[in-house]
């Protein structure tokens, strides 16, 4: 089983040492091209560890932390990151999953009745809008909050503060990031049964990937120093430094 093992634990091509950094679509078609593998296992990954459903939120947690090393161009390593995390941060992840999940779901239903109740009745169509974007907001929350949690431990009333500034802050990025998920379900569903294996192979990895991408710069400004929150670094997914900078290190 060693070849299993080092196809699991290399470490990816990285980035030339005098490169500039990319931005925007041209860094994120960058990361896809050099990470699609530990994509694949990631979401193999992640649906294992979502299978006993209560876990969803904590896996989802540990698999932004791995997506944001991969757009930091960090060192992955893919299953030792995920489960330091994922047992890290499983209580608050679990807890705030649940209360961004219950609301959404909350909201989500609110606009259905109120869907129907719209069809006999126009004045129903406010509060249908009101149902709809508290849902909206609910999930663009969630996504903040994932990507903090990941990035750095925190009480969960201050991570539902961030969150909800962060969703306050940059709901556009995220926007693009749903529509791009839901572009890959949406794939999934027209392209069935050829699409069957989709789910399976990518659909979780590279959704959170770009959910990961759309809210990371702003879940960045939002740790600051001031905030309170410890550094990711120091419990979970430590051993990630820079792939550049370790070459640094070995040449002196």
């Amino acid at each position: 089983m060693n070849w299993m093992t080092q196809l699991l634990t290399r470490e990816g091509p990285g980035m030339p040492r005098n490169a500039p950094r990319k931005e925007g679509l041209a860094l994120l078609a960058g990361v896809v091209a050099r990470e699609w593998r530990e994509l694949v296992q990631l979401n193999l990954l992640y649906v294992l560890f979502c299978l006993p459903v209560v876990t969803a939120p904590a896996a989802h947690v540990a698999a932004t932390r791995v997506c944001l090393g991969m757009i930091d161009d960090r060192n992955v390593y893919l299953m030792r990151d995920f489960w330091e995390t994922f047992r890290a941060r499983f209580g608050r992840a679990t807890a705030f999953g649940f209360m961004a999940g219950g609301t959404a779901l909350l909201a989500g239903y609110a606009a259905f009745v109120f869907v129907q109740a719209a069809r006999a009745h126009l004045g129903f169509a406010l509060p249908l809008t009101v149902s709809l974007a508290v849902a909206v907001f609910a999930v663009i929350a969630a996504m903040h909050g994932a990507v903090l949690l990941a990035r750095a431990d925190m009480p969960l009333a201050r991570l539902v503060r961030l969150s909800l500034l962060g969703a306050l802050a940059a709901p556009l990025p995220a926007l693009a990031a749903l529509g791009f998920t839901g572009a890959l379900w949406l794939a999934h569903i027209a392209f069935y049964p050829a699409s069957v294996f989709m789910p399976a192979v990518l659909n979780f990895s590279f959704g959170t990937l770009a959910m990961t991408f759309g809210v990371h710069k702003a879940a960045a400004r939002l740790l600051t120093p001031g905030t309170g929150a410890q550094p990711a670094g120091a419990d979970a997914g430590s051993t990630a430094q820079p792939r550049v900078q370790q070459r640094e290190g070995k040449l002196q």
